[in-house]
C-alpha cells in the first residue's frame, strides 16, 4: 500500500488518503503538511479529524464513499479548518484501495491556476452543507456553512421562506424523487442563491442538502441580461427589452398603443456641432420623455434618434391626444451647455393593440410605417397606422425585388419620343424613356420605380444600361440613315459620381459617337442639391462636348444667378405651363422664353398636345417641342417601320397618329 501511495509523492499539489470510516488521514505527500498546518506526515496521520466534525460533513463523506463504490468522482470546493486556521481549495475526491480491502477516499488539490480563476468566478462557495430532520429543524451545518453565513438558521422553513415548500421537499425526498433546484435562500442572515440537491438520508432520517453558493454566477447573469436589454447612452429600454417585458406581460396585458418616434432635425445636430452634443441631446430627449410618460408605459430606444413607447389605453384618454403632448414636449427647447440651445421636432407613428395587431414585432412595422407617413406629410405630426400602408409597403417590397431581377437580366426597354426644331421644321432628335414590363407585375410605371432605385441605389447601374443602349441605338440609326440626330438621356443626382464621364467617355468611343449627339438631361433640384459636388461633375461632363438640358424648368428652386453658372445649352420649359390655360402660365412661358434669350440658352417646351399650344409657342419664338401632338415615345422598331419621315412644315402637323411619323421615344 506504502509503495501505491509512494507514486503520488513527487507530485507539487497536495495529495493525501483519508480512511472514511475511521475519519484518519492515512498519507500524505509533502506538499499536503503546509496546507493542514503539521509539521511532519507521521503527526498528520495521528490526528482524530472526526472530534469536531459536524453530522452534515460526516454524511457528506459517507455519500462520496457511496459514490466512490460506484466508480464516480467528485470535484468541488472543500474548507479545511487544521488548527482553527480556514482554508479552502478546489479539490478531486476519488475512490483507492486500502489494505483490509475497504475503499479509501484520494484527495488530490488542484493547483492549476487558469483552473482555479474559471472555478472561482463561477462559484464563491463549495462543499455547503445542511442537515435536517424529518421535522425539518436543522441539526446540523458544515463548519464552511457557518463561517460563511453564521450561526442563524433554525430550520429548513425559513432557508425556503416557504413553510409549504419545505414540508414538499421532505416529502418528495422521502418518497425517493430527486429534488435539484436553483434558488434564493435565506441564510438566517442574508439571502443568496444556491444550487441546491436534496437527499434523505434513510437510515438517519434525515434531508441532507449540499449547497453551491451561485450568488455571483446569478448576479453575472442579472448584470448581463439588463446590458443586453438596456441602452447604454441613455440608461432605456432597447428594442429587446422593451419586446420582451411587452412579450411577458402579453397575457394579461391591456389595449395599449404602440408610438413609434423619430427625431425631425437630429442629423444636422450631428453634422453641425458632433456625435458628442448629439449624444447628449438625445440623452436629454430621453430625459424629457420619461418625464412626459411617468407611470403610464414604457419607453425604448429603438436605435439612433428613434424611439419606442408603449402606453396603456386605461392610462390615456386619446392616443392622438397624448402623441401630440409628446410633440409639444419636444418642441420646447433644449440647452445644452456647450452649444446653448436646440430645436427639434418629432414624427410619430402609431398602432394599436390588438385591433392593429396581437404580436409585438407587427405592431412596430405598422407604427414604423405610420411614422413615415407622418414624414411625409410634413413631419413634426403623428399619424395612425391604416392597411393601405401595408400594401404599399408591400408592393414596394416587391416592385424591390423584382427590379433586381430585371437589372440582373437588363429586362428593361427604351422608347424614344421626338422633340422637334421648329425653326428648321425638322426632327431635332429623341428623348430616351425606359420601360418596364414585368411578367408577374405588368406594366411598371417610371414614375413608381425610378424614386424606388433612386432611394435603393439601384439607378446608378440602372442609368448605366440606358445611356449605354441610347448610345448603342443612336449609333444604329446614324449608320442606317445618315442623320445626325441628338439622343438626350434623363439623370439622377446619384449619377453625378465622378467615374460618370469616364464612363460615357467609353460608350461615346465604343459606339463610335460624336458628344455632341449626346444630351444629358436634369432636373434644377438635381443640378443644384449640393451644388458644389454636381457643378465638378457637370463641368467634367460638358467637357467631353455633351449637350447639358435643365429638365422641368420653373417646378425647381434655382435662382438665376446659379443657373447662368451651371454649363447648360438647353432649358425644357415643364409641362405644366404649356398645358395651362390661365395667363399666368402664358406669363411664364414668354418671361422663360425672354430670359433664356438673355442668357443665350435654347428652350424646349414639353407636353405640347394641341394645334393651339404648338401655334403659340411658336408666335414666342420657342426653339424646340415635344409632346403628344407631335409623337408619343415608341420603341426603336415602330420608328424604323415608318422611315423616318420627316415633316416639311410645321403646318402639316396632324394629331398624333400621323405626327408619330415624325418619331417618338420617352416617358418620365
Amino acid at each position: 500500500m506504502n509503495h501505491t501511495f509512494s507514486l503520488f509523492e513527487y507530485l507539487q499539489s497536495p495529495v493525501w488518503v483519508f480512511d472514511i470510516q475511521n475519519k484518519k488521514i492515512i498519507w500524505a505527500n509533502s506538499a499536503s503538511l503546509p496546507l493542514w498546518e503539521a509539521t511532519c506526515p507521521k503527526e498528520l496521520s495521528s490526528r482524530d479529524l472526526s472530534v469536531g466534525m459536524s453530522e452534515a460533513v460526516s454524511a457528506i463523506l459517507d455519500g462520496y464513499q457511496r459514490r466512490f463504490e460506484k466508480g464516480e468522482v467528485v470535484k468541488t470546493w472543500w474548507y479545511f479548518s487544521p488548527n482553527n486556521i480556514i482554508k479552502k481549495a478546489l479539490c478531486h475526491f476519488s475512490g483507492i484501495p486500502l489494505e483490509n480491502g475497504r475503499l479509501g477516499m484520494l484527495v488530490e488539490v488542484i493547483s492549476e491556476e487558469a483552473t482555479l480563476k474559471r472555478e472561482l468566478a463561477v462559484s464563491s462557495s463549495g462543499n455547503l452543507a445542511l442537515l435536517f430532520s424529518q421535522q425539518g429543524k436543522l441539526v446540523s451545518a458544515n463548519d464552511a456553512f457557518n463561517h460563511a453565513y453564521g450561526p442563524h438558521l433554525q430550520d429548513l422553513a425559513s432557508f425556503l421562506g416557504d413553510a409549504q415548500q419545505a414540508e414538499q421537499w421532505l416529502h418528495d425526498s422521502q418518497n425517493n424523487k430527486p429534488v435539484k433546484t436553483k434558488k434564493l435562500c435565506w441564510t438566517g442572515k442574508n439571502h443568496h442563491w444556491f444550487s441546491i440537491e436534496c437527499k434523505w438520508l434513510e437510515d438517519q432520517q434525515q434531508l441532507l442538502l449540499t449547497l453551491i453558493n451561485i450568488s455571483q454566477e446569478i448576479e453575472q447573469q442579472h448584470k448581463a441580461k439588463y446590458n443586453a436589454e438596456h441602452d447604454f447612452m441613455t440608461g432605456l429600454l432597447n428594442r429587446r427589452g422593451i419586446t420582451n417585458a411587452i412579450i411577458e406581460n402579453q397575457h394579461s396585458q391591456q389595449p395599449y398603443s404602440l408610438f413609434f418616434l423619430d427625431i425631425d432635425g437630429f442629423k444636422m445636430v450631428n453634422d453641425t456641432y458632433g456625435h458628442a452634443i448629439g449624444d447628449k441631446l438625445l440623452r436629454a430627449i430621453a430625459i424629457r420623455l420619461q418625464e412626459e410618460l411617468k407611470l403610464k408605459g414604457l419607453l425604448a430606444r429603438f436605435g439612433g434618434d428613434e424611439f419606442i413607447i408603449q402606453v396603456e389605453h386605461r392610462n390615456i384618454s386619446e392616443p392622438a391626444i397624448f402623441a401630440k403632448q409628446i410633440i409639444n414636449a419636444l418642441n420646447r427647447p433644449f440647452h445644452l451647455k456647450e452649444v446653448g440651445e436646440l430645436s427639434i421636432g418629432c414624427s410619430i407613428g402609431m398602432a394599436n393593440y390588438p385591433t392593429d395587431a396581437k404580436d409585438i414585432e407587427t405592431l412596430i412595422t405598422q407604427a414604423d410605417m405610420a411614422m413615415h407617413r407622418a414624414k411625409m406629410r410634413g413631419r413634426n405630426r403623428s399619424h395612425h397606422f391604416s392597411p393601405d400602408m401595408a400594401d404599399a409597403l408591400y408592393r414596394k417590397m416587391t416592385l424591390r425585388h423584382h427590379l433586381t431581377l430585371a437589372l440582373e437580366a437588363e429586362a428593361f426597354d427604351l422608347y424614344y419620343q421626338p422633340i422637334v426644331d421648329l425653326k428648321s421644321k425638322s426632327l431635332k432628335g429623341f428623348e430616351a424613356l425606359i420601360r418596364w414590363h414585368d411578367e408577374e407585375l405588368g406594366q411598371v410605371s417610371p414614375a413608381e420605380f425610378i424614386p424606388l432605385a433612386e432611394e435603393t441605389g439601384q439607378i446608378v447601374p440602372l442609368g448605366k444600361w440606358i445611356i449605354k443602349t441610347a448610345c448603342k441605338q443612336l449609333a444604329k440609326w446614324r449608320k442606317k440613315y445618315g442623320k445626325n440626330f441628338i439622343m438626350s438621356v434623363n439623370l439622377s443626382r446619384a449619377q453625378l459620381q465622378s467615374s460618370l464621364a469616364p464612363t460615357i467617355e467609353a460608350f461615346l468611343q465604343r459606339y463610335q459617337i460624336p458628344p455632341s449627339q449626346l444630351a444629358l438631361e436634369l432636373t434644377e433640384s438635381t443640378m443644384l442639391q449640393d451644388y458644389d459636388e454636381a457643378k465638378q461633375c457637370l463641368d467634367d461632363l460638358a467637357s467631353l462636348g455633351l449637350e447639358l438640358y435643365l429638365d422641368d424648368f420653373g417646378t425647381g428652386y434655382s435662382s438665376l444667378s446659379q443657373l447662368q453658372d451651371l454649363p447648360i445649352s438647353i432649358v425644357k420649359l415643364d409641362q405644366s405651363f404649356v398645358q395651362g390655360e390661365h395667363k399666368g402660365s402664358q406669363a411664364i412661358i414668354e418671361a422663360t422664353q425672354a430670359i433664356c434669350e438673355k442668357l443665350d440658352l435654347k428652350v424646349v417646351a414639353e407636353g405640347v398636345e394641341t394645334e393651339a399650344q404648338l401655334n403659340y409657342l411658336q408666335q414666342c419664338s420657342f426653339d424646340y417641342c415635344q409632346g403628344y401632338y407631335l409623337g408619343r415615345p415608341m420603341p426603336a422598331f415602330e420608328h424604323e417601320d415608318r422611315n423616318f419621315t420627316l415633316l416639311n412644315t410645321v403646318q402639316d402637323l396632324q394629331p398624333a397618329t400621323k405626327v408619330s411619323e415624325i418619331n417618338s421615344g420617352t416617358v418620365h
